[in-house]
């Protein structure tokens, strides 16, 4: 994405990796951030500027069956792989959504829209059957 000149935040528990691996590519600022942790996902949201996309990467996947996954293996897992997700989407999304909104308004569109859908069919109104032909 930063290739094609997109502004990138990329996070992971240790930015050092991510400042190596991505040191010759402009547009990307590396952060560390464990998605584990709530309050630092909520507050790097919110250090952010409104994201046009978000990308949930990080994961993890317990090595065996089912039947050797501990339950501690399996919370672990489902906190990474789910609940942060659920997380980043619910800090990020308001943020996002709102931006969106305020563009809409700045260039027309939302006030459009909002009289479009402004514009509803009395309670005892009904249906009118079209003819076929």
């Amino acid at each position: 994405m930063a290739r094609e000149g997109a502004t990138v935040y990329a996070t992971d528990v240790n930015a050092k990796t991510l400042l190596e691996r991505y040191a010759d590519t402009a547009g990307i600022t590396a952060r560390t951030l464990d998605v584990l942790d709530d309050a630092a996902v909520a507050k790097t949201i919110a250090e952010l500027p409104p994201l046009s996309i978000l990308f949930n990467c990080a994961g993890y996947v317990h090595n065996g069956t089912v039947l050797d996954c501990t339950p501690k293996d399996w919370e672990f897992s489902f906190n990474l792989n789910v609940r942060a997700m659920y997380m980043t989407i619910k800090c990020a999304l308001p943020r996002d959504a709102g931006q969106r909104r305020r563009q809409h308004h700045q260039h027309g569109l939302g006030r459009r829209l909002d009289q479009r859908h402004s514009r509803t069919a009395s309670p005892t109104a009904r249906a009118r059957p079209r003819s076929s032909v």
